[in-house]
């Protein structure tokens, strides 16, 4: 049988030195989330998403609110998890777990519940006559093995001030949706302040949570753990895209020796399959250059000089 690829059917250029599996691009590593070589860069990535974005926010202040998991009821502890540590009080601080089954059903269909809460609560905005006041949202995963959400909220003004009290009533709806306590109570912070709480996690974790670049290794991770209002993103044009190309540019930069102006142009043209580009040995010569911004080219070594005009 053939190995060879469908006509127009692209071939992986190697296997990703991290983690093993194919990679698509020339760089070293993929650029798959839960990759171990990726997740620190991807998770820095999304701190810088939430910071250009939230500082782009018109506001001074915006409220955050914490959706949790249930308790014990619902989500019983893994008592052999922690048997060593004798007769305690579980907590996720000290490696306690929930049961792993449950916490992973609870992990997989949290999403979807997260959806629909936050529909309900968007709905109660709009009935009530104000626009979503929904800036971002986090999944988080706490150490005891279960996700829990933080919501950001526009906190500026009467309209958003009255927009944000009627989405918190979401803590009033959250058990239908299989959520446990949700904060009620609106304390205002700075929009740069909220930007690095929710994403003070993701590199080094804190309190009872995992490092974002550890939990987003694990397959029960949502498939979008950090969400950013297109309404602040079309603003900004800061998206994890635009991040990713933007490392790009300072790579051919550094290969060409280009400004960055320049480099973008070229990256740009890579991007569009207007220039073979090799992110690995490419290196610019000067009439490479000259074609690309249409410059005159400079004249061949060994070339003959040109007549002057008129002898």
């Amino acid at each position: 049988m053939s190995t060879e690829a469908p006509l127009g059917k692209r071939r992986p250029l190697g296997l990703c030195t991290a983690c093993g599996r194919a990679r698509w691009g020339r760089a070293k590593i993929c650029r798959r989330r839960t990759c171990p070589g990726y997740a620190p860069l991807w998770a820095g990535d999304q701190r810088r998403k939430l910071f250009g974005n939230l500082s782009a926010y018109d506001g001074d202040q915006v409220v955050i609110l914490a959706v949790t998991a249930p308790g014990a009821g619902q989500l019983p502890w893994d008592g052999e998890h922690c048997a060593g540590l004798g007769e305690h009080r579980h907590s996720g601080k000290l490696g306690c777990r929930v049961d792993r089954a449950k916490a992973i059903e609870w992990n997989l269909t949290a999403s979807k519940r997260w959806t629909r809460l936050n529909r309900r609560a968007s709905q109660e905005v709009r009935r009530a006559g104000f626009g979503s006041p929904l800036l971002a949202r986090v999944f988080e995963r706490q150490h005891r093995g279960v996700l829990h959400v933080h919501p950001v909220l526009a906190f500026t003004g009467p309209d958003e001030l009255h927009a944000a009290h009627v989405y918190a009533d979401l803590a009033r709806l959250a058990p239908d949706y299989r959520f446990g306590f949700t904060e009620r109570r609106l304390r205002p912070i700075s929009r740069r302040g909220a930007a690095a709480y929710v994403s003070s996690y993701f590199v080094t974790g804190k309190k009872g949570k995992e490092a974002l670049q550890q939990s987003v290794l694990s397959p029960d991770m949502p498939r979008s753990i950090i969400y950013v209002s297109s309404k602040l993103t079309n603003r900004t044009g800061v998206t994890m895209r635009e991040l990713r190309f933007r490392r790009f540019v300072w790579h051919v930069a550094r290969r060409t020796g280009c400004d960055l102006e320049e480099a973008r142009t070229i990256a740009e043209l890579a991007r569009s399959d207007s220039l073979d580009l090799s992110v690995d040995a490419f290196s610019a010569s000067p009439r490479l250059l000259a074609q690309v911004f249409g410059r005159e080219p400079p004249p061949r070594v060994g070339a003959p000089p040109t007549a002057a005009a008129g002898g």
